[in-house]
């Protein structure tokens, strides 16, 4: 490094430019460590710092901060460890004291600093969806508030048996995505046979779902196969009528749909399920 360079370093430890010395400092990254008396600089810079910039308001403290942080960020600097954890410190309490946005985000960035991880720790336990929000710079990410009582949900699966149903056809196709109970609002396209039906069929048309669905990933998860568990459940006269609409619907979309039962009250096992299904696969041109 020049002597004029080393002179004006000098000068702006003598005056405090922190900014002016980061600057000088990060066009000089690579000297660091081998000029001694950029060296020297550093480690007066680093005894120097944060006593001087105690005595100023949170807001010019912060300001103070920042270009340390661009060099700390980028790698160009000559700092010691110990100073670069005390700045990390003494960055996230000047930003807890003016309340920044950004104060769990960086946290995040550092949390093999006690007081990071605290922070973090907090957040996660009070507002959790900060943490996500933290995360991603270009992301909006928002939840409602819930409470303590239990949420009230309910299962996918309304019974054993479809739970195996499902099941089974996940393992007869090991290479797809099969999805269960899919609209068929979003699986056929009803605008190029609607005229085929019945305004009854239309209406149920919005209402109805498909046990079973099997995409092709490869395919743009295009559908593939369409399987349906009948049962007991399927012998009302209500549900009988709906099970005519969709087989009217899957004929005028000339889709085929397979439609499976398992006879009496007892769930069929998995594996039975499975040798069925392998058995229409078999036995049938599914597409057909």
């Amino acid at each position: 490094m020049a002597a004029f360079e080393r002179e004006s370093m000098y000068q702006m430890l003598a005056n405090r430019d922190w900014e002016g010395l980061s600057n000088t400092l990060v066009s000089h990254a690579k000297e660091l460590k081998n000029d001694p008396i950029t060296v020297q600089a550093v480690a007066i810079f680093e005894n120097e710092f944060f006593a001087h910039s105690a005595s100023h308001a949170s807001a010019v403290r912060y300001q103070s901060f920042e270009s340390i942080a661009v060099m700390i960020e980028l790698g160009k600097h000559g700092f010691s460890k110990a100073f670069i954890d005390r700045f990390v410190d003494e960055k996230l309490k000047v930003m807890q004291e003016l309340e920044m946005p950004s104060l769990l985000s960086f946290a995040l960035s550092n949390q093999h600093r006690p007081l990071a991880k605290q922070i973090v720790n907090q957040s996660r336990n009070t507002q959790p969806e900060q943490i996500a929000q933290a995360r991603r710079g270009d992301i909006s990410v928002k939840a409602n508030q819930v409470h303590a009582a239990a949420p009230k949900i309910v299962k996918l699966f309304k019974s054993q048996q479809e739970e195996n149903f499902f099941e089974a056809v996940r393992r007869v196709f090991p290479t797809y995505n099969p999805y269960p109970n899919v609209a068929l609002s979003s699986v056929l396209d009803i605008e190029a046979f609607k005229d085929n039906l019945t305004q009854k069929e239309r209406s149920y048309f919005f209402r109805a779902v498909v046990d079973s669905v099997v995409f092709d990933a490869r395919d743009s998860y295009s559908p593939k196969f369409f399987f349906e568990l009948d049962s007991i459940h399927h012998d009302s006269a209500q549900a009988k009528e709906n099970d005519t609409m969709k087989d009217a619907i899957f004929k005028a979309a000339n889709v085929k749909l397979i439609r499976i039962r398992g006879f009496g009250q007892k769930a069929l096992t998995v594996p039975e399920f499975e040798r069925l299904v392998l058995d229409v696969m078999q036995t049938t041109n599914p597409m057909r």
